[in-house]
C-alpha cells in the first residue's frame, strides 16, 4: 500500500493541474485550477496513517475561489459555473472522512455530502463523470450471501444506481488494484479485480445515461493513469 500511496503523493500536484480543465471536452473553458500548496495530516485510508490533502484556486470568469483539504481525484469542472471534487473532513477527533464537495464559482459556497455508503474503503478512483451528473466507484458488498467487490455508477443528484457490474470481486491484499474511468460526457470503465480467484480483472463498460453494461475480463492490470 505504500508504495503506490508514494506514487500518488508525487503525481497528485500534476494531476490535479492537468486534470481540471473542463472534461465535456472544451478545450475553451475560461475555467481554470492551480495547485496553491499541500499538507500532510491523518489520512482517510485505514491502511495508511498520514496523507495529503491540498488547498487550490479555481480562477473563472467570477472570479477566484480557493477550496481547502482537497484530495485526488482531480475535481470535474462543468462549464464555468460549477466544481466538483473529493475533499477530506474530520469531525472532532473521529478518522477524516471523504466526501463529495460541489462548489459554485462566484458564490463563495461549498456544499457537501457524504460518499454512497457502499464504496469499497480503500478504493481511490472515485471519480466524476465530465458532464459532472454521475459518480463511478468500486463498492463493496459485505453480506455472507454475496461477498466481494463490484463496479458500480450512480446519479450524483439523487443516488439511484444506473449501472452495476457483478460482483464476487476482490483481493488477498492491503493495495488498491481497481481501476476507474470516463470518456465524455458519461461513457465509463470500472475495472474490478479478481486477484482473489486469480480471475485477473472484470471490466463494466458502457454509456451512464442509456443504463447499459458490457462485461468483459481483462488479464492485465489496466494502465488508465
Amino acid at each position: 500500500m505504500r508504495a503506490r500511496a508514494t506514487l500518488l503523493l508525487v503525481g497528485a500536484s500534476a494531476t490535479l493541474a492537468t486534470g481540471a480543465c473542463d472534461r465535456n471536452g472544451d478545450d475553451e473553458s475560461r475555467t481554470r485550477i492551480n495547485v496553491l500548496d499541500s499538507a500532510f495530516t491523518q489520512s482517510w485510508q485505514t491502511m495508511q496513517d498520514t496523507g495529503v490533502v491540498y488547498r487550490i484556486e479555481v480562477i473563472s470568469p467570477f472570479g477566484a475561489d480557493t477550496i481547502r483539504n482537497v484530495v485526488p481525484p482531480a475535481p470535474v469542472v462543468v462549464g464555468d459555473t460549477l466544481v466538483i471534487g473529493l475533499m477530506q473532513v474530520s469531525e472532532d477527533s473521529s478518522t477524516p472522512q471523504r466526501q463529495i464537495f460541489r462548489a459554485r464559482l462566484g458564490q463563495h459556497r461549498i456544499e457537501t455530502k457524504p460518499m454512497p455508503p457502499d464504496v469499497w474503503a480503500s478504493y481511490q478512483d472515485v471519480l466524476v463523470s465530465p458532464d459532472g451528473r454521475y459518480i463511478a466507484y468500486v463498492g463493496e458488498d459485505t453480506t455472507p450471501e454475496n461477498p466481494g467487490t463490484y463496479a458500480v455508477v450512480r446519479n450524483l443528484a439523487n443516488g439511484e444506481i444506473v449501472a452495476k457490474g457483478p460482483g464476487g470481486g476482490g483481493c488477498d491484499c492491503d493495495e488498491d488494484f481497481n481501476h476507474a474511468r470516463w470518456f465524455p460526457p458519461d461513457s465509463f470503465e470500472i475495472a474490478v479485480a479478481h486477484t482473489n480467484t486469480k480471475g485477473g480483472w472484470e471490466r463494466t463498460s458502457g454509456k451512464a445515461s442509456a443504463r447499459r453494461i458490457h462485461v468483459d475480463s481483462l488479464t492485465d492490470e489496466p494502465d488508465w493513469h
